[in-house]
């Protein structure tokens, strides 16, 4: 589950998975649910789906999801790619690899950058959650 808050430019995205693996399936769902949803259909019906790999690392949980979320909005930026889903997804203590999946589009300018204002995540009555907020 996500819930996007409206800042005065910013967004803030509150996130909720049943596991921490979790929150980042979700964290890529919800920033490709924005992006698809302002970047319209602009691929043929019969398109082969678009693939990346996507490495990330931190030395802390909530900035390695900042780090995710950032390489997710460079793709955006730079490749027209709408993600969609974590064909594969693999957490280490420091890192991240995944290969996501998704479609080329003209998703918007939209994010300039992934803050670390109220950046958080946790576990809490066995339901994990996480807050970050993106300068848009």
């Amino acid at each position: 589950m996500h819930r996007w808050v409206d800042h005065t430019a910013e967004l803030e995205l509150e996130l909720e998975a049943a596991s921490e693996r979790g929150v980042f399936e979700e964290a890529l769902a919800a920033l490709g649910g924005l992006l698809a949803e302002r970047a319209g259909r602009e691929e043929e019906p019969d398109t082969e789906p678009a693939r990346h790999r996507v490495s990330a690392s931190a030395p802390d949980r909530a900035t390695l999801l900042a780090e995710w979320l950032s390489e997710l909005a460079y793709l955006a930026e730079s490749e027209g790619f709408v993600p969609t889903r974590a064909e594969r997804l693999e957490l280490t203590d420091d890192a991240l690899e995944a290969t996501v999946v998704g479609r080329r589009a003209s998703p918007p300018h939209l994010v300039k950058a992934v803050t670390y204002h109220r950046l958080a995540i946790w576990e809490e009555n066995e339901t994990w959650r996480a807050r970050v907020i993106f300068d848009v």
